[in-house]
């Protein structure tokens, strides 16, 4: 691919000539800033062995892979993304961006999504550094064509796939460290690069810093951790009447994590039944073989729930419920076919 792309009529770079040279060493050090964040991270989380090859067929064949691939998509990105005419220029990048985003997914590990969880998880660990890091790639093949986003992409596929010892990072990790560290090299180089080609006079970029993009980077992230119950409060959507009037169908429960121990009669707790989830209060605390065990009742029903809830199943209790908001995520799940109409569980997971 690469070898026929090169022997199209090349269209050149949307970037100055001369700053190519500082676009390729920018590259490097963002991809070896990223690099030292993934290290610091394992120092923290600890390492793992790496499962690439290390005999020496295995590396010459993995350099022939990967040297191919990058070359390959690198110099189509550039070609592509060169040859875009101006108008609705960023439009046709970011889809451009998300084509080869796409391309570079390992679709074993993002089929197959038994629940919302499991989609979170994938999409922070996997997807989502995908998409920055092809970002990335992306405006440094706009400015200085195929060079700078090979480098850039090289140095950090080298390190993934030619390093014995590799960090072995939670999701949480991977996600914080794909959406903040690529994010804000990014915003660094298009700051460097805009000085140094005059587009931006230093008073002007004096009064301004990252700090807007950093804060929208951790925001983001922080938020989705706190939809899928990583922080000890996390969000439900109420499905049903059941415990009107207390909570009404698409408001959100804010659920304090809690142990099975900790339940006392009259707290509304959250728990899980087979592949549902329910918010009912406790109306009784017995003794089964010795654990606790509770009956439950939604407020608005005529009768208690036929089965005890067993402490494992607990996943806390309600502390605060928030009207309304919940409609967004019920519509939306309702349309992927996760939540069928008219079905009647009283909570759901983000």
């Amino acid at each position: 691919m690469a070898y026929f792309v090169w022997r199209l009529p090349r269209p050149g770079i949307s970037g100055k000539m001369r700053l190519r040279s500082l676009l390729s060493w920018l590259a490097l050090l963002a991809a070896g800033f990223q690099i030292i964040f993934q290290l610091a991270g394992g120092m923290v989380e600890g390492f793992g062995k790496s499962p690439s090859s290390f005999t020496f067929l295995g590396i010459a064949s993995n350099i022939l892979y990967v040297g191919a691939c990058l070359a390959g998509t690198e110099t189509a990105r550039a070609y592509l993304i060169n040859s875009l005419a101006k108008r609705r220029l960023h439009l046709k990048i970011g889809l451009l961006t998300l084509f080869f985003a796409a391309l570079g997914l390992p679709f074993s590990a993002v089929g197959g999504f038994r629940t919302g969880f499991e989609f979170v998880k994938v999409a922070g660990s996997v997807i989502l550094p995908g998409l920055t890091e092809n970002v990335a790639a992306s405006y440094l093949a706009y400015l200085g064509g195929p060079l700078p986003a090979l480098i850039y992409r090289g140095a950090l596929q080298s390190f993934i796939w030619f390093c014995p010892v590799l960090p072995d990072l939670s999701w949480t990790t991977k996600t914080l460290l794909g959406a903040f560290i690529p994010a804000f090299s990014l915003f660094m180089i298009h700051r460097i690069y805009l000085l140094e080609s005059r587009e931006l006079r230093k008073k002007n970029h004096a009064g301004e810093n990252p700090a807007g993009w950093i804060i929208t980077c951790v925001v983001s992230v922080l938020l989705v951790w706190f939809c899928v119950g990583i922080f000890p409060v996390f969000p439900s959507v109420v499905l049903s009447g059941s415990m009107m009037p207390v909570m009404y169908k698409g408001d959100i429960a804010l659920v304090k994590k809690i142990s099975g121990d900790e339940v006392r009669l009259g707290d509304v707790i959250d728990f899980r039944r087979d592949k549902m989830l329910i918010t009912h209060r406790v109306i009784e605390i017995k003794e089964n073989h010795g654990a606790r065990v509770f009956r439950t009742k939604g407020d608005n029903n005529s009768g208690p729930d036929p089965d005890l809830v067993g402490p494992q199943q607990v996943r806390g209790k309600v502390v605060c419920t928030i009207p309304k908001i919940g409609w967004a995520a019920l519509f939306a799940k309702t349309l992927a076919g996760m939540v069928k109409p008219g079905a009647s569980p009283q909570g759901m997971e983000f």
